[in-house]
């Protein structure tokens, strides 16, 4: 037995639950998720340097291996905090000019329940196919938030529901993206 299948062994014995940190890892081994004790749920993602968002790539356990299939996360929102005079601009634009998915995110006056007052612009709201043939899915921000070259330092994947289980287990979530400097998208 690997140190990893024991120690997940162990610690669903013992039940515990691994932090948030564990989506972020590069780690697709059953049970070596973060779990959520109920069906949504959030992640901040703050990095060394502000970057222009381009996708995010959400992995699950492969379905045919697992009979867990119900845990994996299905409605997700991809918010950015927005933070600078000239995000602010961006922001107040996009807000007034936004049309079609965008603009409904937009005037629902959702924020991410850990906004703490600051403003959020939702970058993404889309659905992961636990079906689907590959477990890697990488999805593109609207089109108008990436021509708008806003960047961020802090963006939050919100959970907003399951495949019907009573837990939620999200194993792998990559944020994409160009540094200020322009290089080519890249997990950031």
């Amino acid at each position: 037995m690997s140190f990893h299948a024991y120690d997940s062994w162990v610690n669903r014995l013992l039940g515990r639950t691994r932090s948030a940190y564990a989506a972020l890892e590069d780690d697709l081994h059953e049970g070596a998720c973060w779990r959520l004790p109920d069906r949504h749920g959030q992640i901040a993602v703050a990095f060394w340097d502000v970057v222009c968002v381009t996708h995010v790539m959400v992995d699950h356990f492969q379905a045919g291996l697992t009979n867990a299939t119900e845990n994996a996360p299905c409605k997700l929102l991809l918010w950015g905090m927005v933070d600078g005079e000239d995000n602010s601009v961006k922001y107040h634009f996009l807000r007034n000019s936004a049309t079609g998915s965008l603009h409904e995110l937009l005037t629902a006056h959702m924020v991410p329940a850990l906004s703490r007052g600051m403003s959020f612009i939702p970058l993404l709201s889309f659905d992961y196919d636990v079906h689907a043939t590959n477990h890697t899915q990488l999805f593109p921000i609207h089109d108008s938030v990436m021509a708008a070259n806003m960047d961020f330092g802090i963006v939050v994947l919100e959970i907003l529901g399951n495949w019907g289980g009573e837990l939620t287990c999200l194993y792998q979530v990559g944020i994409y993206g160009e540094h200020r400097s322009g290089l080519q998208p890249r997990p950031v």
